[in-house]
């Protein structure tokens, strides 16, 4: 069945045939398909000047031009005759020749007076009773009831679809005589099968799909346009937004796109703008909010040419990407992908040139680091991308200063870069001709990368402008030699040393010595043309108490605290132990009581406000935490040896020592320095008295309630002995008393510590 379609719109009769114009290109509704087809066949275009005059009324002659122009006489009208068709419409009269084929061809017809009245406003039922004649019906069609059979009949044939006025008597205006040809043009002739636009060589493919073309899938000719129904070549009028709407297609020879007319409501049902991935899960941006995409993985989806499946597809999907999802009667007919315009990276800069380029305004939502933010709030050498799509720009602050030391394949192109023992993709057209042999940086040098969002490089600093500030006092988390390439492909060894920051950024120099007596230290570095000088830090001491922590204060003690302080605790300072350190917020450290000697190093902003914090094993959440399943400890005179399994956040582990043991007890929660081959593994303390889980983040034990983070390990056994364990979610043992409860933590609260593990056996 064809669609209804075609709301009232604006075209103006051209003058002459063969010398029309077509008005403003538009892209917002069907009028401008309509006047595009039928300026196309030479039937109606607009103004040369621009105006469209939608309420301007026809003219008996303006009509007749049109109608003659629609039919298969089109042909037939003269350009010059010598005759006049009607004594008020003389052979000289600009519409003579139309008039004259319309009234020989039983179209059209003239007064008893024998005139014709060519500039009478032609009246609604007049125009019906032309178009019909025009698909071929006569007066013995109608009846002898004018006009009411002629309009009855053009209303079961659909001719009458949106025209506006359908008055009897009412003068026509030109958007409803457009409105009444292109309907006319999509019926079927007097006993034929046929449309009448099939004259014109032309034909329609109805209730299709434009799925994709070249810009969307790189595979597909440019000049073509790849739909359900088939591939057909387009020209260069191709309106490329609708791109994914259905609706009929208007063809040249069955070929060639010439027009297209979207059914009504074929904009996607749901249009969503891909955020992010979240496991198996799509968080989309849609309707003014953030939700995860609900789509059967089984949907039929366009990807490209290719036919595929949501489910199949939705794993490549990247930020800014866009699902649109066409629906019937509220079930899905299919998807399409649309590659999103996601633009950057861009590093900000003083200039803001970064704000021209991404395009972004006032008016667009920024997140940095996370948090929302303003314009005012960017940092130069922030990395920022903007999707046009959500109007949001995102901002990643993310920085590695470290020892350039290899690019592979190779220094000419660089696709990726190992700094100080990382390996590194390239994102950024700077980072790769800064890294690249016709760049600044060096093997050997000391370079900033500048990390975008998904952790590649996308700028660089070299030694001239690096972004570590050039004295910073941090933990030494490595110290030695490294071995580095020249770029004469020549091997050395330097000294190094890396320094984690508070707030958990962690940098690598070059050394002028060794430095392996500072590792797991607190020191100072003074950088000076990319080489660095370290002393010990000096212990300031003088700084403890509660942390007080608010959304309008912190402080510690008797001291006030920077909102954007930066904090990083670690676990231990003796050398000769693994490296542990976290950054910590300062929402984590709400009331408990800090000793000045747990305090490594501060530093001060210049309101007097602490704004850096090095504190040691404050937090304990440098350490990895776990629940003992095996213990085997083996003493044979002055040889020790052990062997331990335990379960790590519900992974399995074993490890082996062969000249000491570990004091751990099997079902216990255990503190370890790492997950795999620990060096120190310790019992954690045992919660004592009558517990109850009070939902999901509370627990009560002897009249006092404790937090539970979020992070706690979970673990159920059907009974005691069981070597049996499985990881469950806090609410699975909450209520009811079916469990015996084991509840593990490191230290109190108060002086840093939570509850790690808990171990729920089965009554």
């Amino acid at each position: 069945m064809r669609i209804k379609r075609i709301v009232g719109f604006v075209l103006i009769l051209a003058v002459c045939v063969t010398a029309l114009t077509c008005a403003a290109h538009e892209t917002s509704s069907n009028k401008d398909e309509v006047l595009k087809l039928l300026n196309e066949l030479e039937i109606m275009s607009g103004d040369p000047s621009g105006d469209l005059r939608l309420d301007d009324t026809v003219t008996r002659a303006e009509f007749t031009k049109a109608a003659v122009a629609s039919s298969q006489f089109r042909h037939s009208a003269a350009s010059s005759l010598s005759v006049s068709p009607f004594y008020d419409a003389p052979y000289t009269h600009w519409a003579a020749p139309y008039i004259r084929t319309g009234v020989t061809n039983d179209l059209v017809s003239g007064y008893p007076d024998a005139s014709f009245r060519p500039d009478n406003p032609v009246t609604y039922e007049e125009g019906v009773t032309i178009m019909l004649r025009v698909l071929g019906y006569t007066d013995a069609d109608f009846g002898a009831s004018w006009p009411d059979g002629q309009l009855g009949m053009a209303d079961s044939l659909d001719m009458t679809d949106n025209i506006e006025n359908t008055a009897v008597g009412s003068q026509m205006k030109r958007g409803d005589v457009a409105t009444l040809i292109y309907n006319t043009l999509r019926c079927k002739q007097k006993n034929s099968q046929t449309e009448l636009i099939s004259i014109f060589d032309v034909s329609f493919a109805e209730n299709a799909a434009l799925i994709s073309t070249s810009r969307e899938d790189s595979a597909i000719p440019g000049d073509e346009v790849f739909t359900d129904m088939g591939s057909f070549k387009i020209r260069g009028d191709f309106d490329y937004s609708r791109v994914g709407m259905k609706g009929d297609i208007a063809l040249k020879n069955g070929r060639t796109v010439i027009g297209f007319f979207p059914d009504s409501g074929s904009e996607p049902d749901e249009r969503y703008v891909v955020y992010s991935m979240l496991g198996s899960d799509v968080v989309a941006y849609r309707g003014g909010a953030f939700e995860i995409v609900d789509i059967p993985d089984a949907a039929a989806a366009y990807d490209g040419t290719q036919r595929s499946t949501y489910g199949a597809v939705k794993s490549s999907l990247e930020m800014g990407d866009i699902i649109n999802v066409h629906k019937t009667n509220g079930n899905i007919d299919y998807i399409l992908f649309d590659k999103g315009k996601m633009r950057g990276p861009y590093t900000v800069t003083a200039d803001s040139s970064h704000i021209s380029g991404a395009g972004i305004t006032g008016a667009t939502k920024i997140t940095r680091g996370g948090k929302a933010a303003s314009l005012a709030e960017l940092q130069n050498n922030d990395i920022l991308y903007y999707v046009p799509e959500l109007d949001m720009a995102f901002v990643y602050t993310n920085k590695v200063t470290g020892v350039y030391e290899k690019a592979t394949p190779n220094a000419d192109a660089p696709a990726e870069v190992t700094v100080s023992g990382v390996t590194y993709k390239i994102e950024g057209a700077g980072a790769f001709e800064k890294l690249s042999s016709a760049g600044g940086a060096k093997y050997g040098d000391t370079v900033t990368l500048l990390l975008g969002k998904s952790n590649d490089v996308a700028d660089v600093l070299t030694s001239g402008g690096l972004s570590a500030p050039s004295t910073i006092t941090g933990y030494a988390y490595a110290a030695g030699t490294k071995t580095y390439t020249t770029g004469d492909l020549k091997n050395y060894s330097g000294y190094y040393i890396g320094i984690a920051a508070p707030g958990g950024d962690t940098y690598e120099y070059t050394c002028e010595r060794d430095c392996s007596d500072y590792k797991n230290s607190v020191v100072t570095v003074t950088l000076s043309e990319g080489k660095a000088s370290v002393r010990r830090a000096e212990n300031s001491g003088g700084v403890g108490g509660i942390f007080r922590y608010s959304d309008s204060k912190i402080s510690l003690g008797g001291t006030k605290v920077a909102s954007d302080v930066k904090i990083l605790d670690v676990g231990t300072t003796d050398r000769n132990d693994a490296p542990l350190y976290c950054a910590v917020y300062p929402s984590r450290l709400n009331n408990v009581n800090i000793s000045s000697g747990r305090v490594l190093s501060f530093g001060k902003n210049g309101a007097g406000e602490i704004d850096s914090l090095i504190l040691n094993d404050v937090t304990g959440d440098s350490y990895t935490y776990g629940l003992a399943t095996s213990v085997q400890n083996i003493s044979a005179g002055m040889a020790m040896s052990g062997s331990y399994s335990y379960l790590v956040n519900g992974a399995s582990f074993t490890a082996v020592t062969s000249s000491t043991i570990f004091s751990i007890s099997r079902d216990m929660g255990i503190r370890l320095d790492s997950a795999q081959n620990p060096t120190s593994i310790s019992n954690l303390t045992e919660l004592k008295g009558n517990i109850e889980i009070l939902g999901t983040s509370a627990l009560s034990c002897g009249g006092r309630t404790y937090e539970v983070p979020p992070d706690v390990q979970v673990y159920e056994k059907t009974y005691l002995m069981s070597d049996e364990y499985t990881m469950v979610p806090i609410s699975d043992i909450a209520g009811g008393g079916s469990h015996t409860l084991y509840v593990y933590y490191d230290k109190l609260p108060e002086n840093g510590g939570k509850i790690r593990v808990i171990l729920a056996v089965r009554k």
